[in-house]
């Protein structure tokens, strides 16, 4: 199915859950596989994983590359072309599927993962979704082959997740052609690449004899003079991908080279990482599964005072956590490519709580597991270290999980921000016009009014040996939707300034979508294994309810009564004065 857009006119679960509306038929039934792509799915697999045996992987750490004849290897078995549509030549996996693949992958290696995500989930991704059928005809054959490879170029000095303080720009010309100038640093396969999706700033005439300044993206190849790639980076991590600065020196650009339309790249670069977030997040949802592996076999044989140390409760309740936040995180990924795939739903909020849980799950997992290792986890012969290195880029990479946090409750809160303004003029009317406003109040009001006398909406479709937790469920809906209305109401506008505030609501929405994906499977396996057969399932899903409520109730609470003034302060004075004086000299 062809690639869309995350934002689109489409619904959203958890844009919803802001208003208390629980849409349950995009988190139920709990996706499977598709049936045309499994057999090509397992076949797939199996050659990901005989490439640890064809293959010395460590050398890619010795050398800092992948060796030529691996990335090869990665041609011939069309990694390249995974989510590329058959008739450009490539696999045409649904994101599903894609999703997949890239779990397996992160669970070979993660330098190949990136090298592959970056080349798919956002260097030529922009080409899939905006791109012309010129364009795509010309680029994604070379690019599913694996002949050319992508990479994505926005991150500068000075621009981060914040895009719009790019300075690369791009100069009309006469002739019709662009000319870039600028700089590119930290860009995933800037050694590799042969096709780049390029941000620059453009003059476009603001309709008023002047002109305005806005973001416009291209396709900048290679082999264009001026064009050039810096050193490999030294990096904590993933030495076995390319990490380089781009540099763009008079560039010249065709203009049949704009990806979408001019002066409209924001919007191609938010759509694009909308969209690549979830490769991540897949590939951090099954990536540390050897290393629970690792640690599981070193726990059982381990002994210390005569047991082995999995007997001990708090390696036990290390285990316990890990597992949850697979199990979670697996439920959100293949709930969110469902959604992905079905075309006709947002999922911009959803795709970044993917990243971010997933991303602060797989952090802590191989955190615990180099834990459980002891010493033995922190010599460099052993996988841990490694991982621990590895994984620690993915919470800044893809939008820094803190922007994606006010990504989420500030999106979240738009909706509901704009129908409290038609809500409140409609109340200021007498009853009988409100009563006739019913196109203002059918959406919004009528769920405030319902609020308002306790009423919930519900969710449908879950296991009836799970009652007890879609009720916490719902009830918590219900609770994000009136904090979220109390802190517009006393804060108005005024709310994009407290940051505490919209963490706390985006980190419950979290725990909801979380909890909504870990309802929906566990639901599925208890109706198709019984209860009995999905025990294991059954547990996860009622654990993982008790500590998102606890968490929940928690944000929620300090919504009002909270120690964030105390914090403010403390930064303030270290700001200004620095530390505190050294306790040892006072």
């Amino acid at each position: 199915m062809p690639d869309k857009p995350a934002e689109s006119a489409g619904p959203s679960f958890t844009k919803g859950m802001f208003f208390g509306q629980v849409l349950s038929n995009l988190v139920f039934p709990y996706p499977k596989t598709p049936e045309a792509e499994r057999e090509l799915l397992q076949m797939t697999s199996d050659a990901i994983q005989r490439l640890e045996k064809d293959f010395d992987l460590q050398r890619m750490e010795k050398e800092k590359r992948l060796p030529p004849e691996f990335l090869q290897k990665m041609r011939e078995m069309g990694l390249f072309g995974l989510i590329i549509p058959e008739e450009f030549g490539g696999v045409g996996l649904s994101n599903s599927g894609y999703v997949q693949m890239m779990s397996e992958l992160s669970m070979l290696d993660a330098s190949i993962c990136t090298t592959i995500g970056a080349h798919q989930s956002i260097g030529m991704k922009a080409l899939l979704l905006f791109g012309t059928t010129e364009q795509k005809e010309k680029y994604l054959p070379r690019l599913a082959s694996g002949e050319w490879i992508a990479a994505f170029g926005l991150t500068e000095p000075g621009a981060g997740s914040d895009a719009g303080s790019l300075k690369t720009s791009a100069r009309l010309t006469p002739e019709g052609d662009y000319v870039l100038n600028g700089s590119k640093i930290w860009i995933s396969n800037g050694g590799l690449a042969h096709f780049y999706t390029v941000f620059a700033k453009t003059k476009h005439p603001d309709g008023k004899g002047g002109e305005k300044e806005s973001i416009t993206a291209f396709i900048v190849t290679r082999d264009m003079p001026g064009f050039s790639n810096g050193p490999e980076e030294k990096k904590l991590g993933l030495w076995g991908s390319s990490t380089t600065a781009l540099s763009f020196e008079n560039v010249r650009v065709p203009a049949e080279n704009i990806l979408g339309q001019a002066g409209k790249g924001f919007k191609v670069a938010m759509t694009v990482l909308n969209n690549g977030r979830l490769g991540l997040a897949g590939a951090c949802a099954l990536g540390p599964r050897k290393l629970i592996q690792m640690a599981r076999n070193h726990a059982l044989e381990r002994k210390q005072f005569g047991f082995p140390i999995a007997d001990f409760g708090l390696i036990q309740s290390k285990f316990g956590l890990m597992t949850m936040d697979s199990y979670v995180g697996e439920a959100l990924v293949c709930t969110t490519a469902h959604l992905m795939d079905q075309g006709d739903a947002d999922y911009s909020l959803e795709s970044a709580i993917c990243k971010v849980f997933n991303t602060e799950a797989e952090w802590r997992t191989v955190n615990e597991c180099l834990q459980i290792a002891g010493g033995t986890g922190y010599m460099a012969e052993y996988r841990y270290e490694k991982l621990l290195r590895d994984s620690r880029i993915f919470m800044i990479w893809e939008g820094a999980n803190e922007v994606l946090r006010l990504f989420i409750g500030l999106s979240g809160l738009q909706g509901p921000g704009e129908q409290l303004k038609e809500v409140s003029r409609a109340l200021r009317q007498p009853m009988q016009n409100v009563l006739g406003s019913i196109g203002v109040l059918s959406e919004f009001g009528v769920r405030w009014f319902q609020r308002k006398v306790g009423a919930t909406e519900k969710l449908q479709g879950v296991h009836p040996e799970l009652a007890a937790e879609a009720a916490v469920f719902e009830s918590y809906v219900a609770r994000l939707a009136a904090a979220s209305e109390a802190i517009l109401r006393r804060e108005g506008k005024e709310i994009i300034h407290n940051q505490f505030a919209v963490r706390r609501l985006a980190d419950t929405a979290i725990d909801l979508y979380a909890l909504a994906c870990t309802l929906s499977r566990a639901s599925r396996a208890l109706e198709e294994k019984g209860v009995e057969g999905a025990a294991i399932d059954r547990t996860i899903a009622k654990a993982f309810c008790r500590k998102s409520r606890r968490r929940m109730a928690e944000n929620l609470r300090r919504m009002r009564k909270n120690d964030d003034s105390l914090e403010k302060q403390i930064a303030r004075h270290v700001y200004e004065q620095g530390l505190p004086q050294h306790a040892l000299f006072q």
